[in-house]
């Protein structure tokens, strides 16, 4: 039987789109399948870490930038979307020129909408089936947009999340209007499961905190600025990884703490399992990601970013995190809330191959 071929992209827009990817693609390839993936820059070097014999193929991202500040996000977006509607056309028009010579199975798009064949199955992962926005009219006419490309172009939508009351993302993932195409809820990706081991006692934690910094320009690198000069004020040891595995030169150590570019799985593991606290920027798939290995969180949403700015909220009323706005954040206090937060048990049900074999059979794979 002849191997079927599946062909996977993550959209550039912050990490996760790629790390998440990770879990998908190991069981792709445990059930058999011929996986390529089509991405380039830090996703790249990500996946080709995890994946050194998969098959890559050079797609250019989007290439987005965020404001300064959250007042200029919106405008920022805007004038982007230019520049945003190109990337969709162009990366059709070269998965059409690709396929021609390929001849995929399947195509699984990780939040690129140009990303489809008309007469290949196609996948899209999101966990936004309710893109939220300032104006409750925008984010329903947006939700009509999305849903309507959905049935136009993709034969399913993979939603990672749990269905239902216990779920991660609220109504970001779990609306109560659903697309009319198939979705299928793949519970929660978190390729750092895998690599978990013994959790380190709290109070031989070698790091007082771990600040994972990700995003797009200019955010991440104030952030990273934010947590580098407040954090060497503590006179306790820190790490912080930068998310920018393009980046080598992207590094630091000072008396207590330390910057790294980039981490790989079983290293960013040792990382948290040795740190009392993490602070993150809250994406969802950097919470998905944290959550089997159970250590407080402190969440600084993007500024501007109106997923994050939700999950953030929600996560700190279910007792899941504590959560600052980045203008009203200070290290100090924040870890002092963090020590005195009552944190409550996360849900969590792992994505499995098993599931997604069953799921393969609805296209036919």
């Amino acid at each position: 039987m002849q191997q079927k071929k599946v062909l996977i992209a993550p959209l550039d827009w912050g990490l996760g789109h790629a790390t998440r990817c990770i879990p998908i693609i190991t069981a792709l390839l445990e059930l058999g399948y011929h996986v390529t993936v089509a991405t380039d820059g830090p996703h790249a070097i990500i996946l080709r870490e995890a994946f050194p014999n998969v098959t890559f193929l050079r797609l250019k991202g989007y290439g987005i930038r965020y404001s300064k500040n959250a007042t200029g996000f919106a405008l920022k977006m805007l004038v982007q979307i230019p520049r945003i509607l190109y990337n969709i056309f162009r990366e059709f028009w070269w998965l059409r020129r690709t396929n021609r010579q390929a001849h995929f199975d399947l195509i699984i798009s990780d939040n690129r909408l140009g990303f489809f064949h008309l007469k290949t199955p196609s996948v899209f992962i999101t966990h936004q089936l309710n893109l939220q926005t300032p104006f409750s009219w925008s984010t329903n006419f947006l939700q009509w947009v999305q849903y309507t490309w959905f049935k136009l172009f993709y034969t399913m939508v993979w939603v990672p999340d749990m269905e239902g009351d216990q779920n991660l993302s609220g109504i970001l993932g779990n609306p109560i209007r659903k697309p009319s195409v198939p979705v299928w809820y793949m519970n929660c990706l978190s390729r750092l499961k895998a690599y978990a081991t013994s959790q380190t006692n709290e109070q031989q934690a070698a790091h007082l905190f771990l600040g994972i910094v990700s995003g797009p320009e200019p955010q991440r690198s104030i952030f990273q600025e934010i947590l580098w000069a407040e954090g060497n004020q503590l006179h306790q040891p820190f790490k912080l990884i930068a998310g920018t595995a393009d980046q080598a030169s992207n590094q630091a150590v000072s008396e207590f703490g330390s910057i790294e570019p980039h981490l790989g799985g079983p290293d960013l593991v040792k990382a948290i399992e040795n740190t009392k606290f993490i602070i993150s920027r809250g994406g969802y798939t950097s919470l998905m990601e944290l959550i089997p290995l159970n250590k407080p969180l402190i969440l600084v949403p993007t500024p501007g970013q109106t997923e994050q700015e939700y999950l953030a909220k929600r996560w700190q009323e279910k007792g899941w995190a504590v959560a600052y706005d980045q203008t009203q954040f200070n290290l100090e206090t924040a870890l002092k809330a963090a020590a005195n937060f009552k944190y409550q048990p996360i849900p969590f049900i792992p994505f499995t191959k098993e599931a997604l074999e069953a799921t393969l059979k609805q296209v036919n794979l």
